[in-house]
């Protein structure tokens, strides 16, 4: 069974967003998807999104 857990984002979202990516969880982030965004502005757009 799968567990997952929310945890707030105490840092920039940059920053949070690089280490969710970090190649070395990911196997050299094969694991990483994105939706109609590229993760290297992810962070800008969720931000214009909460505004």
């Amino acid at each position: 069974m799968a567990v997952t857990k929310i945890h707030p984002i105490k840092t920039t979202l940059k920053k949070a967003i690089d280490y969710i990516c970090n190649g070395d969880k990911t196997d050299d982030e094969i694991y990483v998807t994105t939706h109609l965004c590229s993760r290297e502005n992810a962070h800008k757009e969720f931000e214009l999104t909460k505004k």
